[in-house]
């Protein structure tokens, strides 16, 4: 899959560079443009090409139709391609390069394989917890790094924004440094060890979250969901709530100062 998610990812970054695209809303909060749709095809037709037995969950679909008959077919499926074309498409449409290409397989409700590419970066990081890390096709180790309190720390900008997160204002003398745009790449940047922890404390769907998690399963981190539960894949209702994810000490740490 990883010349897939590039090429998917190849298609997304020329229409970010050109900036040439159309833009459409599926509701006030979740835009959709032509480069979603043009890595989505590219993706599921791979998938379909290559993984027929497996079923897909994917954010975007050309017709209720489509969804309505990928949605009956992975209910009952063990193997899901979990896929978010753009993750962070706020981002893309406003010119800034922290959005993601998200690709996950889920097996029994698992996160095994994860791939997360941001293009406008060159960063491509993949790999699942029996497999290990790989950053751009190589073998890599996650950074080693002394604990810090507080921790190096990923943010959502919306949340930020909209003062979801004044709980962490007095632990950090600028919380707007830790801002980071997708979901996908920010659970990237915790596995590589770029940051320690990320969190969240609104809706995250499995597409947001599949390829980052199988990154941080690889990684040995945690994640867990707002209530500091196990976050489970291929659930009837795809929502979780909320997101704690990183070192064992950083996510301590988190839940120390929310109690």
């Amino acid at each position: 899959m990883l010349p897939v998610v590039q090429e998917a990812g190849n298609a997304v970054l020329k229409f970010f560079r050109e900036r040439d695209f159309t833009v459409a809303h599926k509701d006030a909060e979740n835009p959709v443009t032509e480069a979603d749709f043009a890595a989505n095809h590219i993706l599921l037709t791979a998938l379909k090409n290559f993984y027929a037995q497996d079923s897909i969950l994917s954010e975007e679909a050309d017709s209720e139709e489509e969804r309505a008959m990928r949605e009956k077919k992975r209910r009952s499926a063990k193997r899901v391609w979990v896929i978010d074309p753009i993750d962070g498409t706020r981002d893309f449409i406003h010119g800034v390069p922290e959005f993601a290409v998200s690709v996950g397989l889920v097996e029994n409700k698992k996160p095994v394989l994860g791939f997360v590419l941001n293009p406008a970066q060159n960063y491509l990081l993949s790999g699942g917890p029996a497999l290990g890390l790989f950053l751009n096709g190589a073998r890599f180790e996650r950074k080693a790094r002394p604990n810090k309190t507080p921790p190096h720390l990923a943010i959502s900008r919306t949340e930020f924004k909209k003062g979801d997160l004044e709980h962490l204002k007095p632990h950090y003398a600028n919380l707007k440094n830790s801002i980071v745009g997708s979901i996908a790449y920010k659970l990237a940047l915790c596995a590589d060890g770029t940051v320690d922890l990320v969190v969240s404390v609104r809706p995250k769907n499995e597409w947001d979250l599949a390829g980052g998690a199988a990154l941080i399963a690889a990684a040995g981190l945690t994640l867990r969901d707002g209530n500091n539960d196990t976050i489970e894949f291929n659930k009837e209702k795809t929502e979780t709530w909320g997101l704690i994810a990183g070192t064992e000490e950083a996510c301590a740490w988190y839940l120390g100062i929310t109690k």
